[in-house]
């Protein structure tokens, strides 16, 4: 489905245009899509996504016990759909880099495959098998408490080509995790460089292995940024926070129809 101006996409949101009072966008960057679609600036509100803070009371994971990776072994994590624009295989070609340097790192993969067709679930097995092969990769397959995985993990990933938002960083960074991504859509909205986590151009896995591999290697500066990170989702997107903001627009929208 072509996404530019003249795309499916775009077609199908200027025909509704006229008869829609306001469109809800889940971060600027698709904002700035519809705007460039044609959509008025005033019919385009930003409401971000959100996620539970109350993840104190989670208990700790065990998944590591169940792949038989020991607590003191640093785990680097990502998961999603299992499609080509998620960045899944730069993230196996930067474990690979990533491995050479810190031999004693594992790397999860969560998620499944995005339908029946089982071409790029079968082509991104084959891509892990040279970390199988030395036991430090291990497809976890679809976890469906999102704690359970999160938690599990040392540092998170997200190395994709690009996202509208990023709904699963909120989730590791509630739980205090730092992360690692790609400075692409919506994004750089969650993660600021250098504060609650790493940004890097996407589809370079050189540098993904880079800062993964710096975190690794300062493990005072992980806590800081999964501390600074976890502070930042209470304050800014907080599930309650994204419930205030439709509650607001819906006012808005019923006062101004009578």
């Amino acid at each position: 489905m072509s996404t530019g101006p003249q795309g499916y996409m775009a077609r199908n949101v200027r025909r509704l245009a006229p008869k829609t009072k306001a469109f809800i966008c889940i971060s600027r960057y698709v904002r700035d899509l519809l705007a460039a679609y044609g959509v008025p600036g005033e019919q385009c509100r930003v409401i971000h996504c959100s996620t539970s803070t109350d993840v104190e009371k989670e208990f700790p994971s065990r998944l590591r016990e169940e792949l038989g990776v020991l607590y003191d072994v640093p785990v680097i994590g990502t998961t999603g759909v299992w499609r080509p624009n998620k960045g899944f295989a730069y993230f196996i070609a930067a474990g690979e880099m990533v491995h050479r340097w810190s031999p004693q790192t594992r790397f999860f993969l969560g998620g499944r495959a995005y339908s029946a067709d089982a071409s790029f679930a079968t082509s991104l097995w084959m891509r892990g098998s040279i970390l199988r092969s030395m036991n430090a990769l291990e497809y976890t397959g679809y976890v469906e408490d999102i704690g359970y995985f999160m938690s599990a993990l040392d540092i998170f990933v997200l190395p994709s080509d690009c996202e509208p938002f990023g709904l699963v960083l909120l989730e590791a960074m509630a739980r205090g995790i730092p992360v690692v991504a790609t400075n692409a859509g919506g994004v750089p909205e969650i993660v600021t460089h250098g504060e609650n986590g790493l940004l890097v151009p996407p589809r370079e896995p050189k540098a993904l292995a880079e800062a993964i591999y710096y975190l690794l290697c300062h493990p005072m500066e992980r806590m800081r940024m999964g501390e600074t990170a976890r502070r930042r989702v209470k304050e800014h997107f907080d599930r309650q926070t994204m419930l205030k903001a439709y509650a607001s627009l819906y006012s808005q929208l019923l006062a101004a129809e009578k």
